[in-house]
């Protein structure tokens, strides 16, 4: 009985990682972009007192970011941000060290062969709304 529930458990388990597919980049970008769109998200020109935390890449296009208890903003960038997915750190680069704005701050990557990246939109988000980003991709 035992080695049939491991071989069940077993192939279970293989079964879900074949079945796994990746989305594109392209295809990220508009479910990132519905996403926006069906949960009304509204861009602020500017987030003060924003104190840099940490980020977690979505695609080449979107990011969140992390200010300082805990607080998440989905980042939009004007164009595609060549293997923001892929790099291991960021560095916003900011106009203030009192805030951040958009289509005036910019982020760039350790990787990036490009230079900046300009700061299109930038959506306050909740943790809710973190983990359904989170898991799109």
């Amino acid at each position: 009985m035992k080695h049939i529930l491991a071989i069940t458990l077993g192939l279970v388990v293989l079964s879900g990682c074949s079945s796994t597919t990746t989305m594109s980049l392209n295809e990220k970008n508009n479910a990132y972009s519905k996403f926006v769109m069906d949960e009304s998200l509204s861009s602020e020109d500017k987030v003060d007192g924003f104190k840099f935390s940490g980020w977690t890449s979505l695609s080449d296009n979107y990011l969140i970011i992390t200010a300082k208890h805990n607080k998440d903003y989905l980042v939009e960038t004007n164009g595609r941000c060549i293997d923001l997915n892929k790099s291991a750190d960021i560095k916003l680069n900011r106009s203030s060290n009192l805030a951040i704005y958009k289509s005036i701050d910019s982020i760039s990557t350790s990787n990036q062969m490009t230079g900046e990246c300009f700061i299109k939109s930038i959506y306050p988000i909740t943790t809710v709304q973190t983990d359904d980003l989170t898991s799109i991709g």
